[in-house]
């Protein structure tokens, strides 16, 4: 089994006559040279290792890069090539951005760009499977220093990148459980936190003494989805006693997970027809409900679902979940706790401040304000010995409240406010601070002007005190709580963390002695496997020429073969050589005569012109900016296309300029025989023949330079045709600043 590309071979060459078997031999060895090397030193390699060719095609793959591409074996990857990887899976990466093509390392490689290594996010397009891999790239230089290959290296990071992935999570919800006693909201933003890092909805449920069980929180990625979620809810609730869902596990405290939902598994939970079509336009792929255990008892649930990014919800996705539904029903309990706490509070209240309550009126039309005695005790001062005027219940008003609270009464009045509630700080005349809280009633008079405004103060210096004693007590307890699990997770994180390291240590160590390797295999690549094809080439013309004639018929159509085969070779790779030269070894774009480009591309083609009895018609050109030898090749390939490809009568060729703003348009027109229009684009692809090089010779890559050329002066290059009557080749180029004699 070979791991590198097999070498073409001609259709109809024998394999058991006299003849035939020297020159197959020769032929033979430029192939086999480098094979036996290359399967040896790759096989075993743990990291994917692929070798990308400059049309981007793939030369080389080691069972590792099989397998990760999702090929059975490298041949197969070898067979359908890297588009493989762009239609099996989605691309980011490390922030999560699609990638392009183009974006990745080998491709920079092949186009001359330096680039760092990548660390890159694969998604199974079909299973939503994600992995992460490290990339890297290098190239592979021929004698001239330019890049022919590009030697990509992939290794699988995928345990690092979930453990870095896990800690993140788990540290961002424990700041969002720990920084609210609002549990509603928390458990929401909790829930917003999952979406769509690990699944495209989530849900909480909350266990009620009423109900089974109380939604407090939905998110889906898509909005639209959560109205659908909810209309299927209230269509179809769910049986308290089923064996399955929220309420099973509510009774069980045991989590569920369905990591692939079947139609059966639909049939099992469903209603009716009906039901089953809603929940399959959900489009739910994977599912699990995790319970909120805490303290012995199952609090709700933490349910979370896949269905558009195609994600498959697996065991370690479940004990991750299992971890932070752990640390939300602490939340949970603790929030349970306050509350109670914050009852008992009040009826402990009820007793405590039964003398430190006072009442007091304001008759806003007599502008007079009226306290009882023991609001008169609460402010510290004598019974009978408050004023009455507004001047006088703000005298001893905090003078950081005092603003706030005038602002409220003034509200209450203004906008007729039935009820007024504040709490501000007194200053009594000993000096010390106390808080209280009014409570009022608007009163209106038979006009519904505002009459009076009637309450309550309270003195809740204490209660304050004591509910934020409550507050940090519970903050203190959830610390140490969360500290004591987070040094155990930390304890067990470090020391998969060491052996990740250690493991990743040894793969560098691997990776050290395989680029060395990879530094043979591109000298090998470079040197070594041109000198073969110059040798089979000598040795088969010598072949022609010393026994042309000499051996039977077969031998000479044999040898004819072989020169044949290694003619064509050399005149391909020197195709390729100048494709690829179109972009390293071009001229700076300056301005040009194009007629001037026009007389060299003809003078070229002279000999062939003349013997085809071609006529061309140059009329004038404009200067445009470009490389006046690209220019010549683009115009020669056109033109001695347009003679190829003629018809039955002489070819009669035209090339002429047109200008839009600052963009000339160039077209070379002829009488040929034309092309279909499902091809106009297929012709411009490297190696891409319309007919066999029996009718017309060449290379398949006449059109791909012209392409290169014309995009590489900013333009662009297409044909129009009618079959039988004849083709127009049209392209871009900028106008030249300036005009020169």
């Amino acid at each position: 089994m070979s791991m590198v590309a097999p070498p073409p071979s001609h259709p109809s060459l024998p394999t058991a006559r006299t003849g035939e078997g020297l020159a197959a031999e020769m032929l033979a060895q430029l192939f086999e040279h480098a094979r036996p090397l290359v399967d040896a030193l790759f096989a075993q390699v743990n990291e994917g290792v692929t070798v990308q060719a400059q049309d981007l095609s793939l030369c080389f793959a080691n069972p590792a890069a099989a397998r990760i591409m999702g090929a059975t074996s490298p041949e197969e990857l070898l067979k359908t090539g890297g588009a493989r990887v762009f239609e099996r899976y989605e691309m980011f990466d490390v922030s999560g951005h699609p990638l392009r093509p183009e974006q990745l390392p080998g491709r920079q490689v092949i186009a001359g760009e330096s680039v760092p290594e990548m660390v890159l996010r694969f998604r199974d397009r079909r299973t939503g499977e994600e992995r992460w891999n490290r990339v890297s790239a290098a190239p592979v230089r021929d004698a001239r220093g330019q890049v022919v290959y590009a030697v990509n290296v992939f290794r699988d990071v995928t345990e690092v990148m979930h453990t870095q992935e896990r800690l993140s999570l788990l540290a961002e919800a424990g700041e969002l459980l720990s920084a609210s006693l609002d549990l509603e909201s928390t458990l929401a933003a909790t829930a917003r936190l999952l979406v769509p890092r690990l699944a495209d909805w989530c849900a909480v449920h909350l266990a009620c003494d009423t109900t089974p069980s109380r939604q407090v929180a939905f998110i889906h990625r898509d909005p639209a989805k959560e109205e659908l979620a909810r209309r299927i809810s209230e269509l179809y609730p769910t049986d308290p006693q089923a064996p399955h869902g929220i309420h099973h596990v509510l009774r069980t405290g045991q989590p569920q997970l369905a990591s692939d939902i079947t139609d059966a598994m639909l049939a099992a939970v469903t209603q009716n027809e009906e039901h089953v079509r809603l929940l399959r336009e959900l489009g739910l792929r994977s599912l699990m409900v995790v319970p909120l255990n805490a303290r012995g008892r199952t609090l709700g649930t933490l349910t979370l679902a896949t269905a558009e990014s195609f994600r498959r919800l697996g065991p370690e996705e479940l004990r991750l979940v299992e971890e932070l539904a752990r640390r939300a029903a602490l939340a949970v309990d603790n929030a349970r706790l306050y509350a109670e706490a914050k009852r008992a509070q009040a009826r402990h209240e009820v007793a405590l401040d039964a003398g430190r309550m006072g009442a007091w009126e304001w008759d806003i039309q007599a502008e007079r304000v009226t306290w009882a005695p023991a609001l008169e005790r609460i402010h510290g001062i004598p019974e009978g010995s408050f004023g009455g005027s507004f001047e006088d219940y703000q005298s001893d008003m905090h003078p950081e409240d005092s603003e706030r609270v005038l602002a409220s009464i003034q509200s209450v009045v203004d906008e007729l406010q039935p009820e007024h509630h504040v709490q501000y700080r007194i200053v009594l005349p000993d000096g010390r601070v106390r808080w209280l809280e009014a409570h009022g009633r608007l009163t209106l008079d038979e006009q519904g002007r505002p009459s009076r405004l009637t309450g309550v103060c309270t003195d809740v210096t204490e209660r304050l005190a004591l509910e934020e004693d409550a507050r940090r007590l519970v903050r203190e307890q959830a610390a140490r709580a969360e500290a004591e699990r987070a040094r155990q997770h930390t304890a067990e994180l470090l020391a998969s963390l060491e052996k990740a390291q250690a493991e990743l240590a040894q793969r560098a160590q691997e990776l050290s002695r395989s680029n060395a390797d990879l530094e043979q295999f591109a000298y090998v690549a470079s040197h070594d496997l041109q000198e073969p094809l110059r040798m089979v080439a000598s040795y088969v013309q010598l072949l022609s020429r010393r026994y042309k004639g000499k051996l039977d018929a077969d031998a000479d159509e044999f040898i004819r073969y072989a020169v044949d085969g290694a003619t064509r070779m050399q005149a391909l790779i020197n195709d390729l050589l100048a494709f690829s030269r179109v972009g390293t070894r071009g001229k700076e774009l300056v301005p040009v005569p194009l007629e001037r480009s026009v007389e060299r591309a003809l003078s070229h083609l002279r000999l062939t012109l003349q013997e085809s009895g071609a006529e061309v018609k140059v009329e004038p050109l404009p200067w445009v900016k470009g490389d006046e030898t690209q220019l010549a090749q683009l115009l020669q390939n056109l033109v001695g296309n347009a003679v190829k490809f003629r018809g039955e009568q002489p070819p009669r060729i035209r090339v002429s300029a047109t200008r839009e703003d600052d963009t000339i348009t160039v077209a070379v027109e002829d009488n040929g025989i034309g092309i279909e229009p499902q091809y106009y684009e297929r012709i411009f692809a490297i190696f891409q023949r319309l007919h066999g090089k029996e009718e017309y010779p060449g290379t398949g890559i006449g059109l791909s330079i012209c392409k290169k050329i014309v995009e590489r002066h900013g333009g662009r290059i297409w044909v129009e045709s009618t079959p039988g009557q004849g083709s127009t080749f049209r392209f871009t180029l900028g106008e030249a600043a300036t005009s020169q004699a």
